[in-house]
């Protein structure tokens, strides 16, 4: 029988998936906001921070993935 991600993960998946997307999302208001201004060293920032907040979520997801499934 195969594993299904979706239950194995759980709700604090979700909690992480989702609060990794609000926060990339406001950081991408904030991106097009500074472009829009000519402010370049400010969307090289923003990117980079879109960048930690992405790897900090995948680095969540394997953190629980290992933890539920080492059991």
């Amino acid at each position: 029988m195969g594993r299904d991600t979706g239950n194995v993960l759980g709700g604090l998946a979700i909690i992480l998936v989702g609060t990794g997307a609000v926060l990339s999302a406001v950081l991408f208001y904030f991106m097009f906001k500074y472009a829009d201004e000519a402010n370049l060293f400010m969307v090289i920032l923003t990117t980079a921070l879109i960048a930690v907040v992405s790897m900090g979520v995948a680095k969540g997801l394997i953190f629980i993935s290992r933890n539920k499934f080492s059991k």
